[in-house]
């Protein structure tokens, strides 16, 4: 489904919308800010906190896209090394795409499909 929310296609969005009457559990918590201001320091360390008490954390890391080549850095996971090896976090680096104000459509997506797979908590990183 994850794949399926980054592609956007008509056929995907109808698996999509299959979903959406399973979602509206997890709090979401977004994070942006300029490079080098922190935020993968601060998800790694809420993620790490969030798990300490047993929840489950999803992580969209967004990163900028080329206006010249369209591709991305995706460099986040590297920072977040420790948090790899857990069972309870998942994390998803994806590219804006060329979308404006940091946020491609698909993370909202992404959002969703981590709320209907039961993790209790969705971190959002961009710029």
């Amino acid at each position: 489904m994850m794949s399926k929310a980054e592609t956007g296609s008509p056929d995907d969005r109808a698996a999509m919308a299959e979903i959406f009457t399973h979602c509206g559990r997890a709090h979401i918590i977004g994070l942006t800010g300029v490079p080098g201001s922190g935020k993968s320091t601060l998800v790694r360390s809420l993620a790490l906190e969030f798990r300490k008490s047993g929840r489950k954390v999803g992580i969209i890391a967004v990163d900028p896209s080329s206006p010249f080549s369209g591709g991305s850095i995706l460099g986040d996971r590297v920072r977040m090394h420790d948090l790899t090896g857990d069972e309870g976090v998942f994390i998803r680096s994806m590219a804006t795409g060329g979308a404006l104000g940091g946020l491609a459509r698909q993370a909202l997506d992404t959002v969703d499909v981590l709320d209907a797979a039961g993790f209790d908590v969705v971190l959002i990183e961009t710029v």
